[in-house]
């Protein structure tokens, strides 16, 4: 998965592309890499669009028709990159994706219902008195058996606009 801000791939802007697996590249590597793919008929590419201030994914859209397939899939692992576990560093592409409410109990198949879990986490959960609940697709909190809560939200993956500074600090 390479993601690269849709302003450094137009060069309006200097900011660092990220090959997942791997971590930040340089802008001219990422650019690179997609004009040699681009004609790939085993490449998938997809837009990722993200909130302009906070970074975060809000979707992915197909670049053709041919790459709907597993698009789901795709988002939920691209929007939290990683096990949602607390600390768990594993990379989504390697983790199951697991029901925030359970299937058998009316659970929807869909990104708002689903979350990866290395297979670890998901025993854990699934097996144990943990309880999750999904807000939005990639925001979690998960309930220990004590009843504490643990947040978890999807990374940035862009750099949040800095808002100018209006008024500059007396000295």
């Amino acid at each position: 998965q390479l993601n690269v801000p849709f302003p450094t791939l137009m060069e309006w802007a200097k900011r660092p592309a990220e090959l997942g697996g791997f971590g930040p590249i340089f802008t001219e590597v990422a650019r690179r890499l997609l004009a040699n793919h681009l004609d790939n008929p085993d490449a998938m590419f997809a837009v990722g669009v993200t909130h302009p201030v906070t970074g975060q994914l809000l979707s992915l859209h197909p670049m053709a028709q041919r790459f709907l397939r597993g698009l789901p899939a795709e988002l939920v692992q691209s929007l939290n990159q990683r096990c949602t576990w607390m600390l768990c560093r594993r990379p989504a592409i390697s983790c199951d994706l697991d029901h925030t409410k359970p299937y058998s109990e009316g659970g929807e198949a869909s990104v708002a219902n689903v979350a990866p879990l290395c297979r670890r986490h998901h025993r854990v959960k699934t097996e144990g008195d943990w309880k999750v609940e999904q807000t939005s697709p990639g925001h979690l909190t998960y309930t220990d058996p004590h009843s504490r809560q643990y947040k978890v939200t999807p990374p940035r993956l862009t750099d949040p606009v800095e808002p100018a500074d209006p008024d500059p600090p007396p000295f």
